[in-house]
């Protein structure tokens, strides 16, 4: 079967945009997993040595976060908190999820369908008592987020890390902190 020049073209053409629009509207996020030894995280399904930090749910987007693409990234992180929740290895472990870390260093943008995604994000998760962290949001993304941020729930700086190994080791001493007090 051969095509001409024109449909070989139209048919590129066809499949590249097809590909930007997948990559548009499913952005790409990634659980991260601690290297042992390090402070370092690393997506999980690449780094075979990275592994899961008990009680923390770390996730990543690598993309701008608009209308064309909220929808995945709250369904695809609905699924991973479910699938944390009901890990048997989390419950033999008495490690239950306490928070959610999630990095922002890649989300270059944000609209106002962004800000309502995170709105909603942290509103989900109080529902279910646990902690949204974020992670090295740039300029723009967190101008926006303490701009919509009436109630300064959202933006806490007490929820605001650089790295996520910055944010582990605060949450930690946190945990920490809070169980001592009770052991009193």
């Amino acid at each position: 079967m051969f095509v001409s020049v024109e449909e070989g073209l139209a048919i590129a053409v066809g499949m590249s945009t097809f590909k930007v629009l997948m990559q548009i509207t499913r952005p790409k996020t990634i659980m991260l997993g601690n290297i042992p030894g390090s402070d370092i995280y690393h997506d999980l399904h690449h780094y075979k040595e990275a592994v899961i930090v008990p009680g923390f749910l770390i996730l990543s987007i690598e993309a701008p976060i608009n209308f064309a693409n909220t929808t995945y990234p709250k369904e695809r992180f609905t699924r991973w908190i479910e699938e944390y929740e009901s890990d048997e290895e989390s419950a033999k472990k008495k490690s239950e999820l306490k928070f959610v870390i999630l990095g922002l260093s890649a989300v270059n943008a944000i609209d106002t369908n962004g800000v309502s995604f995170f709105k909603d994000l942290k509103m989900t998760l109080e529902k279910k008592k646990l902690e949204l962290v974020l992670v090295n949001p740039i300029g723009e993304v967190m101008e926006k987020l303490q701009r919509s941020d009436d109630t300064n729930k959202l933006a806490r700086s007490d929820c605001m890390f650089l790295t996520v190994g910055e944010a582990v080791v605060s949450l930690l001493s946190t945990i920490k902190n809070h169980s001592s007090n009770y052991n009193v």
